[in-house]
This record gives structure tokens, C-alpha cells and sequence, in this order.
């Protein structure tokens, strides 16, 4: 396949495409597999081809997840860059959410381009403003909103990124997501569901 047909959503000049195809490799993964670990170092920047990849912090004292954001097609992850350009320890974990391919970009490479393409420097910058808007409405979420009101929102988001009003989450799941209990979700989502908002199946929540 050509290097034009895997990274379609990507707007790059044709030199950049030529070294991306010989200093990067395209991977297939599966949903669930871990590709970047807190703790290790960034030897590689993954973008999103096809699939979709989750961010999250882990606090090991709470044994808790916070979700960050989602990494789409033709998108990378600001933390990965940070860690990059730092030369530092990912601060992250990252998931796939669904099967997914990716492009895998040696992080020397990434610094490279950066001077070198003005399309690669405006990709970074871009990343950068993006996850900064998504990071501050985390923030504000966690800060200011109920977690009833952090539930809702957070279905309707998953909703409306993957075109459906099936949501295959289970509670645990959607806890780590918003970063609070189990035992909490489970009974907003009874309220919910005992006030018409949704239907409650197993492993699974239902939007009227």
C-alpha cells in the first residue's frame, strides 16, 4: 500500500511522505493493548490511522483512572510529544479503544521535521492547541460539574464519536473514565434509567 493511501488524513509535503516511509512503521493493533506505559521512555510517537486510542492518568493510591482525551484519526497525543521534546518519562497511558492502525515516528525524527516541514510544525502546533482546549474541559469537569452531570456528558460524547446510541461500557469502565466509583455510577445510572434517560443492559448503557 502506499504511503499516500495510509496516511490520507494527514496534509504533508510529498518529501515529508517520502521519509516518513522510510523512517516509520505502520502497526496493527488490537482494541485494549497498551502503547504507551507511564514511567518509560518515548522512543517512538504514535498518530492514528484508522481506530481510536484512549489517554488516561492513573492514581495507584485510589486505584482510579482519569480519562484525558481520545487520540482519532490522523491525531497523535500532545503527552507523547511533551515527553519527546523533553526528553523525558511518558507521564501517560495510552489504549486502544478500538482495533487500530498506527504510524510509529522515531521521536528524533519528530524534532527533525518540526524544523524542517513548515506542514509537520503546523501538525505539532495544532496537537498542542487542541489537547489544551480538551485538557482545560477536563479540568473544568472534574472542578466544577456534578458526576451526574460528568455521566451524561461523558455518554453523549461517546455517542457522538462513535455514531451510536449503544454504549458498550461497563460501569467499572465509565468510573475510570470520569475518575470516581463504581458503586457511584451504578446508582446515578439507576436514577437515570428509573427517570426514562436510558436503559441499563449488561456491560452495557442504552440513550433514549
Amino acid at each position: 500500500m502506499k504511503i499516500d493511501e495510509e496516511i490520507n488524513g494527514l496534509s504533508v509535503e510529498e518529501k515529508l511522505k517520502a521519509e516518513m516511509e522510510s523512517a516509520c512503521t505502520f502497526i496493527d493493533v488490537e482494541k485494549g493493548k497498551m502503547i504507551v506505559e507511564e514511567g518509560n521512555c518515548m522512543q517512538v510517537i504514535p498518530i492514528v490511522l484508522k481506530g481510536a486510542v484512549r489517554v488516561f492518568r492513573r492514581d495507584y493510591e485510589m486505584d482510579r483512572e482519569v480519562l484525558l482525551y481520545y487520540i482519532e484519526p490522523g491525531q497523535t497525543c500532545m503527552m507523547s510529544l511533551v515527553a519527546c521534546f523533553g526528553d523525558s518519562i511518558s507521564k501517560v497511558n495510552a489504549v486502544t479503544d478500538k482495533k487500530s492502525r498506527l504510524l510509529l515516528i522515531p521521536t528524533e525524527q519528530v524534532r527533525y521535521w518540526q524544523k524542517k516541514y513548515d506542514s509537520w510544525n503546523s501538525f505539532v502546533i495544532n496537537t498542542f492547541m487542541t489537547r489544551y482546549t480538551e485538557l482545560l474541559r477536563a479540568f473544568d469537569e472534574l472542578s466544577f460539574k456534578k458526576i451526574d452531570v460528568r455521566i451524561i456528558n461523558y455518554l453523549k460524547e461517546y455517542s457522538k464519536r462513535n455514531t451510536t446510541k449503544i454504549i458498550k461500557r461497563t460501569h467499572q469502565d465509565i468510573a475510570n473514565e470520569i475518575g470516581t466509583t463504581r458503586v457511584v455510577v451504578s446508582r446515578i445510572l439507576k436514577n437515570m434509567e428509573n427517570i426514562g434517560v436510558l436503559k441499563l443492559r449488561r456491560g452495557t448503557v442504552i440513550l433514549n
